[in-house]
């Protein structure tokens, strides 16, 4: 088995405000704009599956009629609780088996499902059942205590939910997990057996707040080996979006290798 995954926060454009991204000329927030650049940055990245994130509908359907002369096939699962975005699989593999989204089961302060998600497709690659979640994991404080943090709560439900309920499969996690390298949420992937494909070679992916850091990922059981992509150098100063960068994430690549 050799695959070429990516993972890419797209930016939905319900979230955009002009003034969170003062060095981003405003045509370059043009919707239209970003869809040719993002349909062209994603085609580029020659993945045969790309997990993608913050990702609205009329978007989808543009990236749909984009990808499918380059081969590719995709599913959208959105979030709940009335958000206007979620997750997206392009994928340009023979058999797909088949689809899910799993729903988180943690709450919002007032007592509601947040509807965040983690969409699971699977694959006959070669002979080998594997299985690729997509998830975007909500942002919590840093302050807030470990085992009340809302994403850490999300990732240990995909661990334990489908991850450890399901050891035979090869599994790829990735996506926008709002955390660094080092930090609880990120270890709790380690020790659930899964290896970072960028462990000790690790890029920043955004500059939120005019602060560089990695936090988007791609995990992987330890049965597959990686080969990162290295992405493109990003620091706190980078204009994001920008010219020839239309989200403000990167994308993260590897090639996977089975053994």
């Amino acid at each position: 088995m050799e695959l070429r995954i990516a993972s890419y926060n797209l930016l939905a454009d319900a979230y955009i405000k002009p003034e969170w991204f003062p060095h981003t000329p405003a045509d370059v927030l043009q919707p239209r704009r970003r869809q040719e650049a993002l349909a062209r940055r994603i085609v580029g990245l020659d993945a045969d599956i790309v997990c993608l994130q913050e990702v609205e509908p009329d978007r989808f359907a543009a990236l749909q009629k984009a990808l499918e002369p380059h081969g590719y096939a995709g599913v959208l699962a959105l979030k709940q609780q009335g958000r206007p975005d979620g997750c997206a699989v392009f994928h340009r593999l023979e058999r797909c088996l088949g689809h899910r989204a799993h729903y988180f089961k943690d709450r919002l302060e007032d007592g509601r499902i947040s509807g965040h998600l983690a969409l699971v497709l699977d694959f006959d690659v070669g002979g080998d059942r594997l299985r690729v979640a997509c998830t975007h994991l909500r942002w919590d404080r840093p302050d807030r205590p470990v085992e009340q943090h809302q994403g850490m709560q999300q990732a240990a439900e995909l661990l334990v939910e489908l991850v450890q309920r399901d050891k035979e499969a090869l599994w790829v996690v990735c996506g926008d997990f709002n955390a660094q390298p080092g930090e609880p949420l990120v270890r709790a992937f380690a020790a659930a057996g899964l290896l970072d494909a960028h462990e000790g070679r690790h890029q920043p992916t955004c500059n939120a707040n005019g602060r560089a850091k990695a936090i988007d990922f791609l995990f992987h059981s330890h049965t597959l080996r990686a080969e990162p992509v290295r992405m493109p150098e990003l620091d706190d100063r980078t204009p994001m979006p920008s010219e020839t960068e239309p989200s403000d994430h990167l994308p993260i690549a590897a090639r996977l290798l089975r053994g």
